[in-house]
């Protein structure tokens, strides 16, 4: 009987709420995938904490002049690449980190993070639409908790007992 318990395959099966997003880009291309948990309530700090601490995160690519394919422009200058990768490595890290693991590749695999576009890094885009998006989730679990708790406590007023 034992032999039978440990040459089954055990499992427990919860949902946490992961989601796979596919990501497009403006002409809805599809540039990667992305799993997370976009309602998990600690992502609301860790996605605060990230944001608070971009300058630290890109502090080095204050000596790094940027060319528009988001390399060093002085391939030649060593320091200028060392920093680059640098940077790259702080926020890829912060930004696994946050989400439990594939953020970095989801995103900037086929696009440099600190490749500029329209201004801004492409880093900021992607990370302001994470924002945007987890907010987006919040919004939609909220109001679903809301709907719920109105079932069960319709007819019930403050003060007042059925």
């Amino acid at each position: 009987m034992a032999e039978n318990i440990t040459n089954m395959s055990m499992n427990i099966t919860v949902d946490d709420g992961s989601v796979r997003v596919p990501i497009n880009n403006v002409m809805g291309e599809e540039i990667g995938v992305f799993y997370f948990r976009p309602t998990d309530i600690g992502i609301i700090d860790r996605y605060n904490s990230m944001i608070g601490k971009f300058d630290e995160i890109t502090a080095p690519l204050e000596q790094v002049s940027i060319s528009p394919d988001g390399t060093a422009e002085d391939l030649a200058n060593s320091e200028e690449v060392k920093a680059l990768h640098e940077a790259e490595k702080r926020l890829y890290e912060v930004l696994n980190e946050m989400f439990g693991g594939n953020m970095a590749e989801a995103f900037f695999g086929k696009m440099h993070p600190f490749s500029p576009v329209n201004g801004s890094f492409y880093c900021e885009n992607a990370i302001e639409a994470v924002g945007a998006f987890i907010s987006k989730q919040f919004e939609v679990e909220t109001d679903k908790m809301n709907k719920k708790v109105a079932k069960y406590t319709k007819g019930y007023k403050p003060g007042k007992t059925k």
